[in-house]
């Protein structure tokens, strides 16, 4: 199962798209962290989609990292995408940390 986690209008388009899953957070740290815990703890979710924008708040951040390191197989596979304003500038993305550990050296 394909679930996201966006703000509205990233909401409408996955629903339009036809992914059933799909949780609109206006920006609430506390819920988006109630919905990674619900998603990754239910059995089927393969892919988690979020706003980068939601994703860069501090506790959403570790707990991103937490769930990343702490899994067991490949599952759920995490992925940030960027709002309507356009993508963040980010050090280095969750991708690259993904990938990085998986593979054992950083890819350019």
């Amino acid at each position: 199962m394909i679930a996201v986690i966006g703000d509205r209008e990233t909401a409408i388009g996955f629903r339009l798209a036809g992914v059933r899953a799909v949780y609109e957070v206006p920006r609430d740290e506390k819920e988006t962290l109630k919905l990674l815990d619900k998603l990754v703890n239910e059995d089927g979710t393969a892919i988690i989609i979020i706003n980068e924008r939601l994703a860069a708040e501090a506790r959403v951040r570790d707990k991103i990292r937490a769930i990343n390191e702490n899994k067991r197989g490949v599952t759920p596979i995490i992925v940030e995408i960027p709002d309507k304003r356009g993508p963040m500038e980010q050090k280095v993305s969750e991708i690259e940390r993904l990938i990085k550990r998986a593979v054992g050296v950083a890819l350019k």
